[in-house]
């Protein structure tokens, strides 16, 4: 005989609000955790603990872990308790972060490093779909659209407070401490979420037996209507190329917009820290932004995507008309095309997922689309350095114009059936 786990929605708005809460400040302070090596890289390759190629290289491999990750845990947490699966991850990357401080300060190999922040990776990337799940299967109803938006703005003041305390920390004590603290807020994190959460998980989780001859006639019922079904019958499989090329733009406009700036317009490199200033005010207002045009205007997910995609493409315009002629015009349009970027990064991951609660395959199809869009983030530094590099900023952002419009066609081709998969 097998167990079955079940969720069951809260009905005390009070209770969804708290838990709502706790997710929100888990998802931000999980950045806390992965982040600090980014914010620590220059201290490191300059007291000559790791080669920049090397710190490179970890970087690859916790996106590698983490994109693999993704659907693993995705599979799990469709599986097993969302509550606890939750403190596994954060003990998982405290622990990662503990070894790492203890690696940096001795001068460990450079195959630790590796394998620590690998570790991480996957611990890491249990969030996410987790957090997807206990949205569409326990809060109430009437919380969930806007529950995954709201995750993505937590998720930009997480990125801003992460790299503000990394800061804080070198400044006050020394680079090696941007590992210790990350470890020790996850932790008590941990600690934080098993015991407020007790309750709510005695009242939403239930676990039936089920016996060998009722499992047999489940399984037939069942059949064929599993994660390969209902992503066909959703356009789900024509989705993952749109999402890969969607996330090639944003993360190469997220990264490359700072050298984009300098080498056209010889800009000092204090703007560097306005344009990741802007950046993440940008995640914020475009979290909010997609919640308001797919809730009040459109009411479709991926009307709401095409529309910002086709925003998307006219600012790309504009960007090669205008903005070449002014570092300011320049600076409004990239930051209006992050905000318009964020939207669709908001429904595609924080409310499309949401429709595929009630099929049991949430959070595999959380993994598998966060999967597909870290696969894009991957190959989006290299691509777009390599255009850029050879055929200049003009071709690179026409590259990103096609990207652009190849995603358009695919999300208005796919409206049709996605409005009946709704239905279903």
């Amino acid at each position: 005989m097998k167990r079955r786990l079940t969720l069951t929605a809260l009905t005390d708005l009070r209770d969804g609000r708290f838990l709502f809460a706790l997710c929100c400040i888990l998802y931000g302070a999980i950045y806390f955790g992965r982040l600090n090596l980014a914010a620590a890289i220059t201290e490191i390759t300059t007291t000559g603990i790791l080669e920049k190629d090397v710190a490179g290289l970890i970087h690859t491999v916790f996106f590698i872990v983490y994109a693999g990750g993704q659907l693993v845990n995705g599979f799990l947490s469709d599986r097993l308790s969302p509550f606890s699966l939750i403190v596994v991850s954060l003990v998982g990357s405290a622990l990662s972060n503990l070894v790492m401080f203890w690696a940096m300060c001795s001068s460990a190999p450079f195959w630790c490093y590796l394998v620590i922040w690998a570790v991480n990776g996957f611990a890491q990337s249990a969030v996410y779909p987790t957090l997807i799940r206990l949205v569409s299967g326990v809060l109430p109803e009437k919380m969930r659209v806007s529950a995954g938006s709201i995750l993505f703005a937590a998720a930009a003041v997480g990125i801003m407070s992460s790299n503000l305390l990394c800061a804080g920390i070198m400044k006050i004590w020394s680079w090696e401490f941007c590992f210790l603290m990350p470890a020790a807020v996850l932790a008590i994190l941990a600690g934080i979420w098993f015991v407020l959460t007790r309750k709510i998980s005695a009242k939403t989780m239930t676990r039936e037996v089920v016996a060998p001859v009722e499992e047999k006639a489940e399984e037939k019922k069942s059949s064929g209507h599993g994660l390969i079904y209902y992503m066909a019958v959703s356009g789900g499989f024509v989705m993952m190329p749109a999402i890969a090329a969607f996330y090639v733009v944003k993360e190469s406009v997220t990264v490359w917009s700072p050298t984009l700036l300098t080498e056209i317009f010889s800009a000092d490199p204090s703007f560097t820290v306005a344009i990741s200033t802007v950046i993440s005010l940008a995640s914020i207002f475009g979290a909010m932004l997609a919640q308001f045009v797919f809730m009040h205007w459109l009411h479709d997910e991926m009307k709401s995507i095409a529309f910002f995609n086709f925003v998307v493409g006219i600012g790309l315009i504009l960007v090669l008309t205008v903005g070449m002629k002014s570092i300011w015009a320049m600076l409004i349009l990239l930051s209006l095309i992050l905000v318009l970027l964020t939207s669709v990064n908001t429904l595609f991951m924080g409310i499309i997922p949401l429709r595929f609660g009630r099929h049991g395959v949430v959070s595999t199809v959380t993994g598998l689309l966060n999967c597909v869009g870290s696969g894009g983030c991957a190959a989006a530094s290299y691509v777009t350095g390599l255009v850029a590099e050879i055929g200049g900023w003009n071709n690179t952002i026409l590259l990103w114009l096609g990207l652009t419009v190849i995603g358009l066609l695919a999300e208005i081709l796919l409206i049709p059936r996605w409005m009946r998969f709704k239905r279903m």
